[in-house]
């Protein structure tokens, strides 16, 4: 790891399966360059830029309007950041009663762990992300978590933890952001939506949270089905660890 000054102006390094990641922590700021990737968040904004051989940047900016959240992966240990998206209700509609959407803006992946010094490459990443988290908390509020998948970075799962709940986002068929799945609470109450809302059901045993196919399904003791969310485009195993961190939320036994 690579480290120059203090906290004003760090510059630290990591590798990762697309080369190396820096990272420089700036005043009240942080810029991000993997490749031809490039993430600025400063001042209440969040700029990516990619560069194009033989045409324009590629250039979007997002007001930071809502939590960061700085998390790493299950199971490859990758490194994310996400955002809250400001969504425009149309005119006429109402708004519905649910978090807004969050939008995974930058993350990497870490190198093989079979590649010659893996472990000390993971090892290097940690410390990266650990620092970057430090650093972010000082001038804007982050929200910690895990993204859950493997496949493509669209297809995470965020599971958002407030310290009091868990907030699940999950991609929509076409859309690149992320919308409310679900949300746990350490009392056991679950909220998931609906057509015209949203429904609050409870559980209390890590036994009332099973998988069927692409659904993580919540029973009561008796084995009732009180409530079911479509959790897709992760796999199987990527859906039982959320339903494994859901029951052990809940369990009161």
């Amino acid at each position: 790891m690579a480290y120059r000054g203090d906290d004003s102006g760090d510059a630290l390094e990591a590798p990762t399966a697309d080369g190396i990641l820096k990272a420089t922590l700036g005043p009240n700021r942080l810029d991000m360059v993997l490749g031809t990737r490039t993430l600025h968040i400063a001042d209440g904004v969040a700029t990516l830029v990619e560069q194009k051989k033989q045409k324009l940047d590629r250039r979007a900016s997002h007001k930071i309007v809502g939590p960061i959240a700085i998390v790493r992966g299950w199971p490859r240990e990758s490194f994310g950041i996400w955002i809250e998206l400001v969504e425009q209700t149309p005119k006429g509609k109402k708004k519905r009663d649910e978090p807004a959407p969050m939008q995974r803006i930058f993350g990497v992946e870490p190198p093989s762990l079979w590649e010659f010094a893996g472990l000390v490459a993971l090892g290097r990443l940690d410390t990266l992300a650990q620092r970057v988290r430090a650093h972010v908390e000082g001038f804007a509020e982050v929200r910690r978590g895990v993204e859950i998948g493997s496949g493509h970075p669209l297809d995470k799962v965020l599971v958002a933890d407030d310290g009091e709940r868990y907030v699940v986002y999950s991609r929509k068929l076409f859309r690149d952001r992320a919308r409310f799945t679900m949300s746990i609470a350490t009392d056991g109450k679950i909220v998931v939506p609906e057509k015209k809302g949203t429904k609050t059901v409870e559980v209390t045993s890590k036994f009332g949270v099973t998988v069927r196919g692409d659904y993580v399904r919540f029973a009561d003791r008796h084995g009732t089905d009180l409530a079911r969310v479509s959790v897709p485009w992760v796999g199987p195993e990527e859906r039982d660890e959320l339903a494994r961190r859901i029951g052990q939320l809940v369990d009161r036994s």
